[in-house]
């Protein structure tokens, strides 16, 4: 389990009562996350596979963080030298056929800035996740694997022949997981078209029950065309705040906005008393996984009164 160092003693604590860490590996930390073995996952948290990896020079266990997008493999939060050192256990894996070292996120898109550290260069790959076949190019479009759960529960929230709008789609893992399972009416927007093209390919990967519009375009401006929505995915973690006037405007009465932010504690209570004072009613607030040492990723949900 990966959980924030703020919040790594409690839940120690608490998994230690519910006596389910895995005492064959030690808890390993890094800057900013703390790593916890447990013998089974816990709805809701992020976790990082156990590798009992020899660090260079001592006896000691790590772990590592790294996101495996199809036969992509790529590391975070490491030096190259460490990265290189960590990619020989990956090699290992049958399924691995690239291993990139993500040197960070960059531009109005949010594309990862990625070094080659082993295998053929490829960036685009076939990932499946909840029943979906997802085609994926971490190149050109930002995609996480460690939203598949939260993917997953908003799409078991919502009701047949809904109309939805999911305002910043990429290619379209929240839309197409939802028409897969529902019979939905979903306007599916985002500024990069390479996403949008991506996500066409996508469409066509998966049997869809409901109906997908995919519009490439500034949300800020396409959403003045749209009202009476029942359902808004606002999933822009760093800027969907700046979108909540025009997301406000289109949703109906009673609608529902899944609303997503990396903010820290502070911020995280100004968001409620400002949902508050718009007229929504706060269904829930949850961690979806840490960011670094003050932040998190927060998912929340808002009814319109």
């Amino acid at each position: 389990m990966m959980v924030n160092k703020k919040l790594a003693n409690d839940t120690i604590a608490e998994l230690r009562s519910m006596n389910i860490i895995d005492n064959n590996f030690r808890i390993q930390h890094d800057q900013n996350y703390v790593y916890i073995p447990v013998i089974k996952k816990i709805e809701g948290h992020n976790y990082v596979e156990k590798i009992g990896v020899q660090k260079e020079n001592t006896n000691g266990k790590i772990s590592f963080s790294y996101d495996i997008i199809g036969d992509i493999a790529i590391i975070k939060g490491k030096s190259e030298q460490e990265a290189k050192f960590l990619s020989k256990h990956l090699m290992e894996r049958k399924n691995i056929k690239t291993i990139y070292l993500d040197n960070g996120i960059n531009g109005e898109f949010r594309t990862r800035t990625l070094k080659l550290l082993y295998g053929e260069g490829k960036t685009s790959t076939t990932y499946r996740e909840n029943s979906i076949n997802l085609f994926v190019d971490v190149q050109k479009t930002y995609f996480s694997p460690r939203l598949s759960t939260e993917r997953l529960r908003i799409s078991n929230e919502v009701k047949e022949h809904e109309y939805i709008i999911d305002m910043f789609c990429g290619i379209g893992p929240f839309s197409i997981l939802i028409a897969h399972k529902i019979d939905s009416d979903i306007v599916a927007m985002d500024k990069n078209c390479d996403a949008i093209d991506i996500m066409k390919k996508n469409m066509e990967m998966n049997k869809l029950k409901g109906n997908i519009t995919p519009i490439c375009g500034d949300s800020a401006e396409l959403m003045k065309n749209y009202r009476n929505v029942d359902r808004i995915i606002m999933n822009l973690p760093h800027g969907a705040y700046n979108f909540l006037d025009v997301a406000f405007k289109a949703l109906k009465k009673n609608g529902v906005i899944n609303y997503y932010e990396i903010c820290d504690y502070e911020t995280l209570e100004n968001r409620m008393v400002f949902f508050r004072k718009s007229g929504f009613e706060i269904l829930y607030k949850r961690i979806v996984h840490g960011y670094s040492r003050n932040l998190n990723m927060y998912s929340i949900g808002i009814k319109k009164l």
